[in-house]
């Protein structure tokens, strides 16, 4: 029943359920605590989870509730909330759930904190167990035709973690998860789930899968062991460079006390690149389900429930009771590793300690104090010849080598700062049938994996390659700047190898890029782009959103005004007037970056300068784009006609690799093809030869384009 103001008195008649009392409600639903009523005095508990009302005339929200109803019906399993009925009364959908009479993770963690009692370090592995249990099951689940659904959980968070009263664990809310077939898409360009759970390659926008998870349920981890947040800062934005650059400075101030083995697990969790995180859930447990054996450890779902309940009884006995179970669980932590890894070798030295950033994000109710760390200073590394220029530029330490198998799930996984050196390549002599044929494996449709699409796309902004507008007799100097440290013809040196040569060499500074009446400024932040301008109105960021949908007209006239009236920039402007979410704003505009960088790449005549240590005066996000992952992705957006064109008069001439590469192959992030290509290319074959044992032409394309790479960032040769 309702009372005269319109708010919902308890209990209430909902269908046939009895809704109890309100449990929470959050942006989508609101949560109920409710109860079934049958025959001969049948009474049973369970959780009604209803989209609000105001959502309801929303066919999106509507869209995606369905999907969470739909997606986590097909979840059985002892470790996962089940789903029991899905409906729909006066327009309003609701999803019945089982009821888990206990807590949360959250609610432990700040218990714990309050009471001053941490977490045991078996316990905090018993509860990570479980939960992987549960990804485990749901990362390899099947549909009911047997189809792998390829579920990613994507908001997994210590609030998400329920612990029963009786210590059994179980994996809920799966609102926002992804599976391959989900009928309704999250829109590109916005962030679904918690910033400070998110993974890497979630918050860039890269495709995900279960490693994504994994990454998750290593920060769970790594905060039920600290008792503290692993990200937090004082603004989301912060929090979200914290997560895309892996920085656990606060893991290293607040895990001393943590077993050097178990310390390992975490970080490996932890890895910034997919590749070098546990590959899937059940490895993860399984690396943690060793070290709870080889610790002596032996723990159960009611050594769980007994602590947990005594967390939430504030009686002094309950308080002795924790104090002695933390005493009996207590590990001693060790400077080097003692007992084996599943799958691993001897565990890592911690790295040295850093100043941690931002606020405390203790659940305790007394924050500690922390102070601001400093960029990491990139790795030394040996020098590298620049084709752009060489003369007057200086040396500068390129990029390292990137050896590791690259991760094609992930769009934008950036280089790891202490990456091994690159496999010793085979001689570039003859090629035998074997190496020729596995070439061929290599190159029938290994690159078709990648959505050009999401490549192309605003491509039109640049000019053609084959218009033949005259270029001015020099690039035009922006305001105010000095003499340029080097300039030169695109019809010599193309956009490719100026952009390579640059990142190779880490410079810092602005490259202006001209083409009759467009110009481009790209300022570089040793080597990676930061920030792209233009002088064509198509190109602004505003037009860059309203092009593709993510604002109105209406609302970006608003925004203009605002940043009339007040000097701030666009995307301050949207997210001050609620129009876009301050991360999403960053998201897209790194998006934006990337494909004009990208679009310069089609370019075949035009003038360029650079002007070294010229800095955006403009304040710009750091971005943290890998330029070589743009150089692999913009290869993808040359079509054959200009390959053709390029080729064209080359057809006599043999490509030959060059030994030692200057760079990995590896770091185009194209998968294997760019080194089978590398080591095929042994200087006997013309290019003619080459393109005349290619039978489809998506293979020849494929080839081309990566021999355009190689030659173009000074991997290859012609002879």
């Amino acid at each position: 029943m309702k009372p005269a103001e319109g708010k919902e008195t308890f209990p209430s008649e909902f269908s046939r359920y009895t809704l109890v009392e309100r449990l929470a409600t959050g942006g989508m639903a609101e949560v109920f605590k409710a109860k079934i009523l049958s025959t001969h005095g049948f009474e049973k508990l369970l959780v009604i989870k209803r989209i609000l009302p105001h959502l309801a005339a929303d066919k999106t929200f509507v869209s995606m509730f369905i999907d969470e109803a739909k997606l986590t019906a097909q979840l059985v399993h002892p470790k996962i909330v089940q789903v029991t009925d899905f409906g729909e009364v006066s327009g309003q959908y609701f999803i019945a759930l089982e009821y888990v009479d206990g807590l949360d993770a959250l609610a432990l963690l700040r218990t714990s904190a309050q009471r001053q009692v941490r977490l045991p370090v078996p316990i905090c592995i018993f509860v990570t167990m479980e939960v992987l249990d549960a990804l485990d099951y749901a990362h390899n689940a099947r549909d009911a035709e047997g189809k792998p659904m390829r579920i990613v959980h994507r908001d997994i968070s210590p609030s998400n973690v329920f612990i029963s009263r009786r210590g059994d664990v179980k994996l809920g809310d799966f609102g926002i998860a992804h599976a391959q077939e989900r009928e309704s898409k999250t829109q590109a360009g916005t962030l679904k789930g918690k910033y400070g759970y998110m993974s890497p390659e979630q918050v860039v926008g890269g495709s995900l899968d279960g490693r994504s998870d994994v990454f998750a349920v290593g920060i769970v981890l790594a905060e039920m062991l600290m008792g503290r947040r692993l990200f937090t800062a004082p603004n989301d934005l912060d929090v979200l460079l914290m997560v895309r650059d892996g920085r656990l400075d606060r893991l290293d101030k607040y895990c001393k006390d943590v077993p050097a083995d178990l310390d390992f697990i975490v970080r490996k969790a932890l890895k910034k690149r997919a590749a070098d995180r546990y590959q899937t859930a059940g490895e993860f447990r399984d690396a943690l389900g060793d070290h709870l054996f080889q610790m002596g450890f032996r723990i159960g779902p009611s050594d769980l429930g007994r602590m947990s309940m005594d967390y939430f009884d504030p009686s002094p006995e309950a308080l002795e009771r924790l104090k002695e179970q933390a005493r009996k669980w207590k590990v001693s932590p060790r400077t080097t590793g003692v007992h084996p890894v599943v799958g691993d070798t001897t565990p890592q030295p911690r790295p040295a300690l850093t100043p941690t950033s931002g606020v405390s994000g203790n659940w305790a109710l007394a924050p500690s104090p922390s102070s601001p760390s400093p960029s990491p200073s990139p790795s030394k590394r040996p020098p590298s010849p620049a084709a752009v220029s060489s003369s007057s530029m200086p040396a500068h330490d390129p990029p390292t080598d990137m050896s590791a198998p690259p991760d094609l799930d992930v769009e934008m996984d950036e280089p790891v700062a202490e990456a091994a050196p690159p496999p010793e390549p085979r001689p570039a002599t003859r090629v035998d049938a074997a190496a020729m044929a596995a070439l061929d494996h290599a190159l029938s449709g290994a690159l078709s994996i990648v959505d050009l699409d999401q490549y192309t796309s605003g491509s039109d902004a640049g000019p053609s390659p084959i218009e033949s507008i005259p270029a001015a007799a020099e690039p035009t100097p922006p305001p105010g700047s000095p003499v340029p440290d080097n300039v030169g013809d695109l019809t010599v040196l193309s956009p490719m190898r100026v952009f390579a040569d640059l990142a190779l060499a880490g410079e810092t500074g602005l490259l202006r890029i001209e083409f009759g009446q467009t110009i481009k400024d790209v300022y570089l932040v040793r080597g990676a782009p930061e920030s792209v301008s233009s002088n064509q109105q198509s190109e602004r960021f505003g037009e860059y959103l309203l092009a593709r949908g993510f604002v109105r007209q209406n609302d970006l006239d608003r925004a203009l005004q605002h940043v009339a009236q007040t000097g701030s920039k666009l995307g301050d402007a949207l997210v001050t007037l609620g129009i876009m979410r301050q991360l999403d704003v960053f998201r897209l505009l790194s998006q934006q970056v990337r494909e004009r960088v990208m679009e310069l790449f089609t370019w075949a005549q035009g003038l360029f300068a650079f002007y070294r240590g010229i800095r955006n005066p403009t304040d710009a996000f750091p971005l943290g784009l890998d330029s070589f992952e743009i150089l692999g992705a913009g290869v993808l957006t040359l079509s054959y006609e200009f390959l053709e064109a390029r080729f064209g008069v080359l057809s006599d001439f043999k490509p030959r690799s060059v030994s030692p590469p200057r760079i990995g192959p590896e770091a185009f992030r194209l998968g294997n093809v760019p080194r089978e290509v590398w080591t095929a290319l042994d200087g006997r074959r013309t290019m003619k030869e080459w393109t005349s044992r290619f039978t489809s032409s998506g293979d020849l394309l494929t080839f081309l384009r990566v021999v355009y790479l190689l030659l173009e960032t000074d991997l290859a040769r012609l002879e």
